[in-house]
């Protein structure tokens, strides 16, 4: 594979090209045909879209990573593009937000709960039920099958995180 592109269909080619572009600062990588214009194909902010005029479907959405999203629409969060596309403005690098503590006792025993299928096929098991409204996070973890697993790049934007191992490596 060589690209991927979001497919927006729309009516009025020449104004939604021009909010994506003007607006939103895409940048047009093509123009077909050129007699009578029914697809534009635009890239930025690492997503290419493809407007196609009087294509079939839903006019999709679209969420943008922003360093200051209320200096692209006047404060809004959400803006419509000319041919229905939602935009959701969102920050790039949200700050951690801590819900309310709501303090609980909870005691859970070895044999207690259920196992669910996780991430790279890891498997997840609760120990705190309802979490103290959602504040802190506590899972036991097992990997059936030793060794390397199939993970991917992630993060946790937590407080704190604690690992320990009981037997095997990590």
């Amino acid at each position: 594979m060589r690209a991927a592109e979001l497919v927006l269909p729309c009516d009025a080619l020449d104004v939604t090209q021009a909010f994506f572009a003007e607006r939103l600062g895409f940048r047009v990588d093509a123009v077909f045909p050129a007699d009578d214009p029914r697809v534009v194909v635009m890239s930025g902010h690492g997503v290419r879209i493809r407007l196609v005029r009087g294509a079939d479907g839903p006019p999709g959405r679209l969420r943008l990573s922003c360093v200051d999203p209320a200096a692209l629409a006047d404060g809004a969060r959400e803006i419509v593009a000319p041919n229905g596309t939602r935009v959701e403005l969102v920050l790039a690098d949200p700050p951690l937000e801590l819900p309310a503590l709501l303090p609980s006792f909870s005691l859970t025993r070895a044999g207690d709960g259920e196992w669910i299928e996780g991430r790279a096929g890891m498997r997840y098991r609760d120990l705190v039920p309802g979490r103290q409204n959602g504040r802190f996070i506590a899972s036991r973890i097992r990997i059936d099958a030793g060794g390397p697993v199939p993970d991917y790049v992630h993060f946790h934007k937590v407080r704190f995180q604690m690992i320990y191992c009981a037997k095997g490596w990590v």
